[in-house]
C-alpha cells in the first residue's frame, strides 16, 4: 500500500518521467530509421567519415594497373571482383593507419609526400627499380619510345586532364599511392616493433621453466579404424552449455549468406553439333567457289578482308599459327574443330618480311576545327605548311628537331620520337611509313584536325610475316536447345516450395547442387563457379529472405542457375543453431579422445609396450626426440602445446605413459631431463614470450587485425556494383 501511495504522490513526475521515456525511444528509433535510409545512399563509411569518392577514386586506379600489369583491355566479373577486394583493404588499410599515425604525431606532410614519389621515380634509374613502376615503364615504351615513357612518368601531372591517357595516369596514381601506404607502414612498423614489453620477472620465469626432455614418442590419431566402433553422443543440453561458456569463439566478422545453387549447364546437343559442322562445311565451299576472298567477304556479310600482317608469335590460337607458317602461300584452311568451341577455315594469301616497329619523329601542324578552336590556321594554311616543311626535310632531314618545339601538337618537346607498332596501326599509315623509311622520305597524314609529318628513323629488324583471313563458327547450343534446358530449370523452380523441396527435387532428377556457404556481398564467385555476380547480388537483395528461391538467373552462356538461400549470417556473434553442428562435432570428438585414453591405458596397464601400441593403432615410433617445454607446436616435433605441459610432468622411469592433446594422444617414455640456462640478457627467453603471445605473428599486424575488429564499418558496396 505504501508503494501505492508513493505512486499516487509522485504521479505527476512518474508521467513527466514515462513521457520523456517514450519521447527518447521514439526519437531513438526516428533516428535509427533516419540513419538506414540515409546508410542506403552511403556506400562506405569508417569510423563515421563517409569515403564514397576516394573509394571510387582507388577503384578506376586500381583498375587501370590490373589492366596495365596484366595487359587486359577487359575485365572478367572474378578480376572485377578481385580489385573491389583489393580497394576496400587498401581504403580500410589507409584510413586506419592515417588515424594512428595522427595520434602519434607522425603527420606525413606534402613535402614527404613529394619526396616519397620523387625517390620512387628515380628508382627507374637504379638497378632495383619499384617493379610495379617498371611495368608501367615498360608498358608505355613498348608503343612509344623509352625516352617516352620516362617523360610521361616524370611529368605525369601534365597528363592529368588527358583523356587519351586516362588508364596510365591511373595506373602511377595507384602506384603512387601503394608507395606512400608502404613508406607510411614502414614508420609505424618501426614503432610497433618496439611496442612490446616483456617483465623481467616474466622473463626470468621462462628461463626457469624452460626445460629440455629427451623422449621416445608415437601419436595416435583417434579417427584410425581400430577406433571405429567408438561412437559417444552428447545431449542437447551439453551443447548448449558449451555454447554459452564459448560463444565468443564463434563470431561472425562479416554479414554472409549460406546458399544452394542448382546448375544447368549450357551445351550444344548432338543436333546443334550436326547443324553447326554443317553449317561451316557449305560455308567453306563457297568460299572454295568464290572468285576472290573480297567477294566471299561481300557475300557472307564478313566485312573488310583483314589485311594485316602477322608474325607467328601474334596468333593466340594454337594449331592454327603452324597452319598459317606452314601452308604455302595460297592454300586453303580446311575447316577443324578446335576444342570444341569453334571450327575454323581460311586462307593464307600473302608473305613479306617486315619490321614489327618503325621509329618516327612528328611534327603535328594543326588547323581550327569546331574541336580545336583554339588554332590560328585555316586548313588551306596549315597545308601550305605541311608542304614546305616536308620540302625542307627531303634535303636536310636532322631539321625536324629544330623544327619540333614549333609543332608540339600538345605534346612535350622531350617527346621528339615514338614507336609505331604494326599491330596497332592502320595497315595504310603503316605502310606509307615503312615505304617513307625505304626512300628516306617523309610522310604527311592528314588526321581530321591537323597535318602530320611523319619521318620515319629507324625500324625493328625484319621478321616473317603472313597475310590470312580466318573465319570462326562458335559451337554453341542453339536457341531450340537453351529453351529445354532453361525448361528443366523452370521445372525445377516450379517443385522448390522449400528449400528441402528445392534440394529433393534436385536429387531426384540428378540435378548439382553447388553449396556455397559464407558468401559475401562483394564476390563474385561461388567456390568453384566464377564470374556468377548476378547470384551473389540475388542473395544480398533485401526482399530475399531465408528459404526464398530465385528465378532461373542466366549466367553469360554458360548455365542457368536456380538458388535457395539457406541461411543470413549477421555479424556478431553467430546464433546457437548456426553452430550447433560445429559444436556437436567437437564435443564428440573431446568425448571420443577420452574413450582412447582409457582404452589405451588399460592396453598399457596390461603390458603393451609402446611398440606394440603404435604398431596396433597404425602409428610410428619417433626415437632420441628433443623438446623444449617453451617452444612451439612446429619446433617441438609437432607435439600439440597441451600434450607437451603433460609430457614435463612424467617422470625419468623409461616406462610408456599416454598423454592427451586436443587433437591426438601421445605415447611417450621420457629418457632424460635437464634444466635449461638463461641466455645473455635473457634475450631468447624474450624470443619465446614473443612467440607464446604473438603465435609468431608480427606486432604490426595484430595490431592491425586488433583495430580492424574495433573500427565502426559501414560497407553497402553491393548496393552500388551489382
Amino acid at each position: 500500500m505504501a508503494a501505492i501511495g508513493a505512486i499516487r504522490k509522485h504521479g505527476v513526475l512518474l508521467m513527466l518521467i514515462i513521457g520523456i521515456a517514450l519521447l527518447a525511444f521514439v526519437v531513438g528509433d526516428f533516428t535509427q530509421l533516419a540513419g538506414m535510409f540515409s546508410d542506403k545512399n552511403t556506400m562506405v563509411r569508417i569510423n563515421n567519415e563517409k569515403l564514397d569518392d576516394q573509394y571510387r577514386l582507388l577503384h578506376d586506379q586500381n583498375t587501370a594497373l590490373w589492366r596495365i600489369m596484366y595487359d587486359k583491355t577487359s575485365l572478367e566479373e572474378s578480376e572485377t571482383y578481385q580489385i573491389h577486394g583489393m580497394t576496400w583493404e587498401q581504403l580500410f588499410e589507409e584510413k586506419i593507419l592515417d588515424e594512428q599515425l595522427e595520434k602519434l604525431g607522425l603527420v606525413y606532410s606534402d613535402e614527404m609526400i613529394e619526396n616519397a614519389t620523387t625517390e620512387l621515380v628515380a628508382s627507374l634509374r637504379t638497378q632495383q627499380p619499384n617493379q610495379l613502376l617498371y611495368k608501367l615503364f615498360t608498358s608505355i615504351a613498348n608503343f612509344s619510345s623509352p625516352e617516352a615513357a620516362m617523360s610521361f612518368i616524370t611529368n605525369v601531372e601534365d597528363y592529368k586532364n588527358q583523356e587519351e591517357v586516362r588508364d596510365l595516369y591511373n595506373a602511377f596514381k595507384a602506384i603512387e599511392r601503394i608507395n606512400l601506404s608502404n613508406a607510411k607502414w614502414k614508420s609505424y612498423f618501426a614503432l610497433a616493433q618496439g611496442s612490446e614489453y616483456y617483465s623481467n620477472k616474466l622473463l626470468a620465469k621462462i628461463a626457469k621453466e624452460n626445460n629440455i626432455a629427451n623422449i621416445q614418442f608415437a601419436s595416435i590419431n583417434p579417427s584410425v579404424l581400430a577406433f571405429a566402433n567408438i561412437t559417444p553422443t552428447v545431449t542437447e543440453k551439453e551443447i548448449k552449455e558449451w555454447y554459452k561458456n564459448h560463444k565468443n569463439r564463434y563470431e561472425i566478422k562479416q554479414d554472409s549468406r549460406d546458399i544452394d545453387v542448382a546448375i544447368f549447364p549450357i551445351a550444344p546437343s548432338n543436333e546443334d553439333l550436326t547443324t553447326i559442322e554443317d553449317s561451316v562445311r557449305s560455308a567453306y565451299g563457297r568460299f572454295l567457289n568464290a572468285s576472290s576472298i573480297a567477294e566471299f567477304n561481300i557475300n557472307e556479310m564478313h566485312g573488310p578482308v583483314d589485311s594485316f600482317y602477322y608474325k607467328k608469335d601474334d596468333i593466340v590460337l594454337e594449331t592454327l599459327d603452324s597452319l598459317v607458317f606452314s601452308l604455302p602461300v595460297g592454300t586453303f584452311i580446311e575447316p577443324f574443330n578446335h576444342e570444341n568451341r569453334a571450327w575454323y577455315f581460311g586462307k593464307v594469301y600473302g608473305e613479306a618480311y617486315r619490321p614489327d616497329s618503325v621509329q618516327v619523329a612528328y611534327l603535328v601542324i594543326d588547323f581550327k576545327t569546331e574541336q580545336n578552336l583554339q588554332s590560328l590556321r585555316t586548313k588551306d594554311e596549315a597545308k601550305n605548311v605541311a608542304d614546305s616543311l616536308k620540302n625542307i626535310l627531303r634535303s636536310s632531314p636532322n631539321a625536324i628537331f629544330e623544327m619540333l618545339p614549333h609543332y608540339l601538337g600538345g605534346r612535350k618537346a622531350t617527346d621528339s620520337t615514338m614507336w609505331v607498332p604494326e599491330r596497332s596501326t592502320y595497315p595504310e599509315l603503316y605502310d606509307s611509313l615503312l615505304l617513307a623509311y625505304s626512300q628516306k622520305n617523309v610522310y604527311v597524314n592528314d588526321n581530321q584536325g591537323a597535318y602530320v609529318i611523319f619521318q620515319p628513323r629507324k625500324t625493328t629488324k625484319l621478321i616473317q610475316k603472313r597475310l590470312f583471313v580466318i573465319y570462326p563458327t562458335e559451337i554453341k547450343a542453339s536457341e531450340k536447345t537453351l529453351a529445354t534446358i532453361k525448361s528443366a530449370a523452370n521445372q525445377l523452380l516450379a517443385e522448390s516450395t522449400s528449400i528441402a523441396a528445392f534440394n529433393e527435387a534436385a536429387n531426384r532428377s540428378g540435378i548439382q547442387i553447388l553449396r556455397g556457404n559464407n558468401i559475401t556481398s562483394m564476390m563474385g564467385s561461388v567456390n568453384e563457379l566464377q564470374n556468377c555476380r548476378d547470384i551473389v547480388s540475388w542473395t544480398f537483395n533485401e526482399d530475399v529472405k531465408v528459404g526464398n528461391i530465385s528465378d532461373v538467373i542466366k549466367i553469360d552462356n554458360r548455365l542457368y542457375a536456380v538458388v535457395g538461400l539457406r541461411n543470413i549470417n549477421k555479424k556478431g556473434i553467430a546464433p546457437f543453431d548456426a553452430v550447433k553442428s560445429t559444436i556437436e562435432a567437437e564435443l564428440i570428438a573431446q568425448k571420443k579422445i577420452e574413450e582412447v585414453e582409457k582404452m589405451v591405458v588399460a592396453e598399457i596397464n596390461k603390458g603393451a609396450t609402446i611398440y606394440d601400441l603404435a604398431n596396433r593403432y597404425n602409428s610410428t615410433v619417433k626415437d632420441s626426440v628433443r623438446v623444449q617445454f617453451g617452444l612451439d607446436f612446429y619446433q617441438n616435433s609437432q607435439i600439440e602445446n597441451k600434450a607437451i605441459a603433460q609430457i614435463f610432468s612424467l617422470p625419468v622411469d623409461q616406462k610408456t605413459h599416454l598423454v592427451t592433446g586436443k587433437q591426438f594422444l601421445y605415447l611417450v617414455n621420457v629418457s632424460h631431463k635437464e634444466e635449461s640456462k638463461p641466455s645473455e640478457g635473457l634475450m631468447y627467453e624474450r624470443m619465446i614470450a614473443k612467440n607464446i603471445l604473438t603465435n609468431r605473428s608480427r606486432n604490426e599486424m595484430l595490431i592491425l587485425e586488433d583495430l580492424k575488429d574495433k573500427a565502426k564499418i559501414h560497407d553497402n558496396r553491393f548496393r552500388f556494383y551489382q
